[in-house]
């Protein structure tokens, strides 16, 4: 027995954990959701594509009455990844390695922390936490919503810090406290490493057939390091400084909902200059029967962005070189080191209102639409709006000195209609049209994250068809 139990521990560190209760007496829960869409668009380099989106396997252990672990591990467009060394001695050592992967794959633990409930007002919680700014981030599953994209402010254009599903490594406490006969007032509050400018590097190799010296032979070598905000660290810290973040949410009766969030803590590392990211969040759910309305407004505030340029351009500025293959080859080598700061402004704001209706039609009810527990479709509509204040377009460096520091005022707005079809509650069939623009004549790639535009393609019609689980 005690070796079946230590396998689900095993099992437990490696998974994920639903948020659902668990019923008495049931040591461990195992579960996931997952979404896989078809989406096409009016964009000229936005093909028409599925994707797997994401699956995520949950796992949630009750240690003891009172001890409680809970992880998740989402896999995001992932189906394969493969590593291969191949090392080889003939009159010398030969070192081969290859990485084989599906584009855009990623592996990530999105929740995995301890919790001691001490009383149900307080519980102490203590590892990769969501942080509880705004009510989506900890209410991120793509089944409980009925719309397959997730929301501007929280992951297409962000006014969060850091984009959802956002989590931090930390410490902190959680509650729940009755209010009245109906009410319930809950709380969520932690000191956490949090989020950082972090690296990302890329390389990109570049045939020119028009070099003059070997025509067709000469290649360039363009390595980008991007900076941009990202979740904190779970190993040493860049900073020595820590971040506080929190929710308050007061539930007066069954289906409504109020709550108030914030977040502030140093985001630039040691070595620049000290600025802080400061947000607040205001978020609601009023629910009547059949419909119901929801939203959310974020405010973000970077502080000083220039000054973060300035700081990071006497550390780090552009560099060239060129190298020769073998003299029989002939083959010149460019390599050119660029360096861009991306996804910060002064400030952002944005907010986002989805309102949503229950039905059934009565004409279906003898079709194969009526089969299930408790089928149910939802029609609704969202509105969505994001205002960015000073958006860093481009920063240029040179030995040490910000040369140029191009920022610009933007905003994007998005429309979207939904029909989503539930056979089950933890299953939906979902179909959405979306309307999205921004800045006339500027490019939506520039403020969104999942929007491939060019040039001046300031407006993108989608139609969506999506596929959401959960078990």
């Amino acid at each position: 027995m005690m070796r079946r139990y230590t396998g689900w521990l095993l099992l437990a560190l490696l998974l994920a954990g639903p948020v659902r209760a668990q019923d008495e007496g049931e040591r461990a829960r195992l579960g996931g959701y997952g979404a896989i869409r078809f989406e096409t668009t009016n964009l000229e380099h936005q093909y028409n594509t599925f994707t797997f989106r994401r699956f995520v396997l949950t796992t949630d252990v009750a240690i003891t009455s009172n001890l409680r672990f809970l992880s998740e591990l989402e896999l995001e467009r992932f189906r394969l990844l493969e590593l291969e060394k191949v090392v080889e001695a003939e009159g010398g050592v030969t070192v081969e390695q290859a990485i084989e992967g599906t584009d855009q794959s990623e592996i990530a633990i999105e929740q995995a922390w301890l919790e001691w409930a001490i009383d149900p007002a307080f519980r102490l919680r203590a590892g990769g936490v969501l942080v509880p700014l705004g009510r989506f981030n900890i209410n991120h599953d793509d089944n409980q919503w009925m719309f397959p994209r997730r929301s501007l402010v929280d992951r297409g254009a962000p006014v969060l810090p850091v984009k959802s599903a956002w989590n931090e490594l930390g410490l902190g406490f959680t509650g729940e406290v009755p209010v009245g006969a109906q009410g319930l007032l809950t709380y969520q509050l932690y000191v956490v490493n949090g989020m950082q400018l972090d690296v990302e590097v890329e390389n990109k190799y570049i045939t020119n057939p028009d070099y003059a010296g070997s025509p067709g032979n000469h290649v360039d070598n363009y390595i980008e390091l991007k900076f941009e905000p990202f979740t904190g660290t779970f190993g040493n810290d860049t900073k020595q400084a820590k971040t506080v973040t929190g929710r308050v949410a007061l539930s007066p009766s069954l289906g409504v909902e109020l709550g108030l969030s914030g977040y502030y803590g140093r985001y630039t590392p040691q070595y620049l200059p000290a600025e802080y990211v400061s947000s607040v969040g205001v978020d609601f759910l009023l629910s009547r029967g059949p419909l119901a309305l929801e939203g959310e407004y974020v405010y973000t505030s970077m502080g000083d962005v220039e000054a973060v340029a300035r700081g990071f351009a006497r550390r780090v500025y552009n560099q060239a070189g060129v190298a020769f293959g073998p003299a029989e080859d002939e083959v010149p080598l460019e390599s050119e080191v660029e360096v861009e700061l991306t996804g910060l402004s002064r400030a952002r704001q944005g907010y986002w209102v989805e309102a949503r209706y229950a039905f059934f039609p009565e004409f279906l009810r003898d079709t194969f639409f009526g089969r299930g527990n408790q089928p149910l479709w939802y029609a609704g509509v969202r509105w969505e709006q994001v205002w960015y204040d000073d958006l860093l377009e481009e920063a240029e460096f040179a030995a040490g000195v910000l040369e140029e520091f191009e920022a610009e005022n933007r905003w994007v707005s998005r429309l979207a209609f939904g029909l989503t079809y539930r056979p089950t509650p933890l299953v939906g069939f979902q179909l959405a049209y979306e309307l999205t623009w921004t800045n006339k004549g500027h490019s939506l790639g520039d403020v969104t994250n999942y929007l491939i535009a060019e040039g001046d393609e300031d407006f993108a019609r989608a139609f969506i068809f999506g596929v959401v689980f959960g078990f």
